[in-house]
């Protein structure tokens, strides 16, 4: 494709873009093979998006659609939007408006007694600036193309509501808000970033744009591996407890080696931490706190991981937008230290609501004494609350397993235990490979939360039954990997407890 074709036009996405980085904007343009991997997570994230706003759709029933057949083409969707413009069609869905070569589609632009009001959907509780300036694109965009706006709306999540007798009340999930007055403040910004988008596509090299804070706000851009070849392995850009800024200062000045670092940056525990590991390539533990933490915790042990979906849209009475329904759990039973493991794992097929179940299987796998180790209680504990909540007559057990629990990520978000292979991460993703060999989540399909609860929640719509099956035995191997790598890293931990040479 030749340089002139690629930059016929201009799309919201990569004005957007533009706005952040005219590098990016540029490669995007003209060395688009450059270009990071999609991820996993992104592609899920736009699944969900368009989902919701399909059914947001029907908040303005009747509506043509002017989706065109494929991305190449968008101009016969102009072409009908003009037609149906022209006649005052009530409402329509993928409203396509060019002008200048600036390209923009709105979700569902509505006639109401002759006068137009774009709304756009987001599939969020709130209104961030990014909306703002996206939706300020699609006005500018449709005004410079002669068509008068009366109102802009962003309809979003409602976070108050709650399902209720198995019947979505679409007017009460979506709330929508004006935000014209908004969008008019932010036209004159457009029009200038139009103008420099098309200047640094005129241009016939790379923009020479340094690395900075912009790499990462509000997106982490596309380009990430490009512009930061050589630099993102750097110990510096792996120091937790400092800021970004500082962090990306450093690099820009050549501080890449953490001996190099201002010694005022060593202040922070949290840093002061990860500087004694670093420099002797081993392990700072203070002795003191992490001590006191491992001896409260001796077999007979439990180790216990939870995963849960957030659907944006609520699938089950007494739930809300975004709240966190228990899919899969976790368990391993160790009796003593040389005992081997009971394994017990639960997982809800797609569509059904197994929170009962869920609660029941947990109950029943945890009646044996001991306490129940888990890295980061924070969402487990909030389940299981949410839970009995829904289920009171399971309270007076699910309270006693939650007075059982201990955080295992306690000695390492306190600045406790650092091993300088975990290189700034503080999650099991770090820690374990860093303490356990041979173990580490890149062995698996399925290697992250994030991915794991969006991927189940694409399976509600798959209809492949096979695919089904494959990757809830990926969900589960991933759910393992958290439960089998905390008792080895637990080992680990003990060992290193009753190692004196590397406790400082």
């Amino acid at each position: 494709m030749s340089f002139s074709t690629k930059k016929q036009s201009l799309s919201k996405t990569s004005l957007l873009k533009s706005m952040q980085c005219q590098k990016a904007l540029y490669l995007y343009k003209n060395h688009y093979e450059l270009r990071d991997t999609i991820s996993q997570v992104q592609k899920n994230k736009f699944n969900r998006g368009h989902r919701v706003g399909i059914l947001a759709q029907s908040l303005f029933p009747g509506g043509k659609d002017c989706t065109p057949p494929s991305v190449s083409a968008y101009d016969q969707s102009v072409q009908a939007t003009k037609a149906l413009v022209q006649a005052q069609y009530p409402v329509i869905y993928e409203a396509a408006f060019k002008d200048k070569g600036v390209l923009i589609a709105l979700d569902i632009l509505v006639n109401r007694d002759g006068k137009w009001y774009a709304y756009e959907v987001k599939s969020s509780l709130k209104i961030s600036q990014t909306y703002i300036k996206d939706i300020s694109i699609q006005y500018y965009v449709m005004r410079q193309t002669g068509l008068e706006i009366e109102d802009v709306f962003i309809v979003h999540l409602n976070g108050d509501y709650i399902l209720e007798n198995d019947t979505l009340d679409l007017y009460q999930l979506f709330k929508i808000v004006s935000v014209k007055d908004k969008v008019l403040k932010k036209q004159g910004q457009i029009e200038k970033a139009i103008e420099d988008a098309w200047a640094t596509l005129r241009s016939t090299k790379i923009p020479d744009i340094a690395i900075g804070e912009h790499c990462f706000k509000p997106y982490t851009c596309d380009f990430l591996s490009y512009c930061w070849q050589g630099k993102e392995k750097s110990p510096v850009l792996h120091l937790a407890g400092t800021s970004l800024a500082e962090k990306i200062e450093w690099i820009t000045s050549g501080v890449t080696e953490l001996k190099d670092i201002p010694k005022s940056a060593l202040s922070s525990r949290r840093v002061h931490a990860q500087f004694k590991a670093e420099m002797q390539g081993g392990v700072y533990i203070e002795k003191e706190s992490f001590t006191k933490f491992m001896k409260g915790i001796d077999y007979p042990l439990y180790f216990f991981d939870i995963e849960a979906f957030q659907p944006a849209v609520p699938k089950f009475n007494h739930t809300s937008s975004f709240e966190p329904i228990p899919f899969q759990f976790s368990l391993h039973y160790a009796e003593s230290e040389d005992a081997g493991l009971q394994t017990t794992e639960y997982i809800t097929h797609p569509g059904q609501d197994g929170r009962e179940e869920f609660l029941t299987t947990f109950i029943q796998a945890t009646q044996l004494p001991g306490k129940i180790l888990i890295f980061n209680t924070l969402l487990e504990k909030r389940v299981l609350n949410i839970l009995i909540e829904t289920f009171p007559k399971y309270k007076q057990e699910v309270k006693e397993r939650l007075k059982r629990m201990v955080d295992m990520e306690t000695p390492f978000s306190n600045d406790w235990f650092y091993h300088s292979k975990m290189k700034g991460g503080y999650s099991m993703k770090n820690i374990l490979p860093a303490l356990v060999e041979d173990m580490d989540y890149r062995q698996i399909d399925i290697n992250d939360g994030m991915n794991a609860m969006l991927i189940y929640h694409d399976l509600w719509y798959e209809k492949d039954e096979s695919k089904v099956r494959r990757e809830l035995d990926h969900l589960l191997a991933y759910c393992r990997m958290d439960t089998l790598g905390l008792y080895y890293v637990f080992k680990k931990m003990r060992e290193f407890w009753g190692c004196s040479d590397v406790v400082m």
